[in-house]
């Protein structure tokens, strides 16, 4: 058993491929609970968020032979298929926070440089701020923030999450991709400016 568990994923799925069913629990294992961690970033209610990662979970076993390590690894190809099941649960259940918000008048005269010199300032009243901030902007604009920021995913990686690489032209996603990071690194410049006024 212990040697099973040890396989790589490419293993295991071509082991579920070749009728090994069971071998997808072994995936499901390693899997389930840092899905469930990206998940929640967008769903923070936990019951809801694991609802989500099982939909997920059932999408990739009926999407396996999709699968090719070529062009992501299987834990980007997961999260490509959670972020897709997230999106479509919010439009069925949240409607009101799927859509980008496209109204940029303000953020769009903030430059980087202003951003940057915010975010480089110390101290909890900026650190609250900032969560504050977050919670304002849509599940997938604080998704791209995370991949990027945080889990330190490259931006042809994140473009693949995102389903924009499948218009066919890699340095085109990642040119959209790297506008849409600007537009939500303004949006939050001003959603952290705004908040700052409010409390003085």
């Amino acid at each position: 058993m212990q040697a099973e568990k040890n396989r790589s994923d490419e293993v295991l799925i071509r082991r579920v491929l070749e009728g090994h069913q069971e071998d997808f629990t072994l995936l499901v294992e390693r899997h389930a609970n840092p899905l469930l961690h990206f998940v929640g970033r967008m769903i923070p209610v936990r019951e809801e968020a694991e609802e989500v990662v099982q939909d997920a979970m059932l999408a990739a076993y009926q999407r396996l032979h999709d699968f090719d390590v070529r062009r992501a690894s299987f834990t980007v190809w997961l999260r490509r298929i959670a972020f897709n099941t997230v999106t479509h649960h919010l439009r069925k259940h949240h409607p009101t926070f799927i859509s980008m918000d496209e109204s940029q008048d303000k953020a769009s005269a903030t430059t980087d440089a202003a951003l940057d010199r915010l975010l480089s300032e110390e101290g909890p009243d900026l650190r609250e701020l900032l969560d504050q901030a977050l919670e304002h902007l849509r599940p997938e604009e604080r998704m791209v923030l995370h991949l990027f920021y945080n889990d330190g995913q490259s931006l042809d990686e994140i473009a693949f999450i995102l389903g924009l690489r499948e218009e066919g032209n890699p340095a085109r996603a990642v040119s959209a991709l790297t506008s849409r990071l600007h537009r939500i690194r303004k949006k939050l410049f001003v959603t952290i400016k705004r908040l700052r006024y409010e409390y003085q």
